[in-house]
């Protein structure tokens, strides 16, 4: 009883979290630039090579956003009525094999996040395009990665990838020969640590999304990036482990429960981060007034 209870609790926090609380946040920040900073005053944030009414597409975006993840709350709300109502015990799910409804959910989820980040990326190439300043400008000095995060967080991340791998392969020693599913894993889970540090290298060394944005926003936000990324190495070796424990304990009835607490942390470390680290009002939008020149 007490991991069905743990199960619905937890599910809930997720259904909220990702679909409801962060949402939210995003939507009200967005309203909060297309009435503080109006496209009649700064006009550089509005610039744009294809869209005839840029404010107008935001609007619509924003509403489609909203309806996109109510939806999916809603949706979430009637598995977990349906399991209420019918009996289904949260504790059998890895039994059943039903464990990739939860990846699946929160995949669901994913996807107007997925879809904004989609927007917001074509939005800035768009803004490139139509930027009519020849004027480039470089930092005199390099960035580098530990401008942006602890050595601490890097080596520790490193620490828990490589102690992941000695655990997998501890834990699967007994299989002989191994299976294309253990290929599979180790060669996956190395991929998305290698694709995150490309990441990384890409915002510190690359050029600016947005072609106005001022210095220190830049900062702020290749800081944000940075530490979204090395957290999330932390948090999916970490939770790689615990997997591998439950799995050699025989606590499967616990698993649904450890990898929804995961989803939502790593949710907090990713769009909370991003979200905590750039304060829509602490963002110097002078630079986007028609009488300044881009920084």
């Amino acid at each position: 009883m007490l991991i069905e209870l743990l199960f619905y609790a937890v599910f809930l926090g997720q259904i909220f979290l990702v679909s409801v609380y962060y949402p939210r946040k995003i939507i009200n920040r967005n309203r909060y630039v297309l009435q503080k900073y109006p496209a009649s005053e700064y006009p550089k944030l509005y610039l744009n090579s294809y869209y005839a009414d840029p404010v107008k597409v935001i609007k619509k975006g924003l509403r489609l956003y909203a309806v996109l993840n109510g939806i999916i709350a809603i949706f979430g709300l009637g598995i977990l009525a349906a399991m209420a109502m019918s009996g289904y015990l949260p504790s059998t799910i890895k039994e059943s094999e039903d464990l990739i409804f939860v990846l699946f959910f929160f995949a669901l989820q994913m996807i107007p996040h997925i879809l904004m980040e989609l927007s917001s990326w074509r939005w800035y190439k768009l803004m490139r395009e139509a930027q009519t300043s020849t004027t480039r400008t470089a930092d005199l000095k390099p960035r580098r990665l530990f401008d942006f995060i602890s050595p601490f967080f890097v080596a520790l991340a490193l620490s828990l990838y490589m102690a992941w791998v000695v655990v997998y392969i501890h834990a699967h020693k007994d299989v002989s020969p191994w299976v294309w599913n253990q290929y599979v894993s180790l060669i996956g889970i190395t991929a998305i640590n290698l694709l995150f540090a490309f990441t990384i290298f890409v915002f510190i060394k690359g050029k600016k999304t947005d072609p106005y944005q001022a210095k220190q926003d830049q900062l702020k936000h290749i800081g944000a990036v940075v530490k979204i990324h090395v957290f999330s190495s932390i948090g999916m070796s970490l939770f790689l482990i615990i997997m591998e424990l439950v799995n050699v304990y025989r606590l499967d009835m616990f698993e649904p429960v450890f990898m929804g607490a995961y989803l939502q942390l790593m949710t907090v470390f990713g769009l909370g981060t991003m979200l905590r680290s750039v304060n829509i009002k602490d963002i110097d939008f002078s630079v986007y007034r028609e009488d300044v020149s881009p920084a």
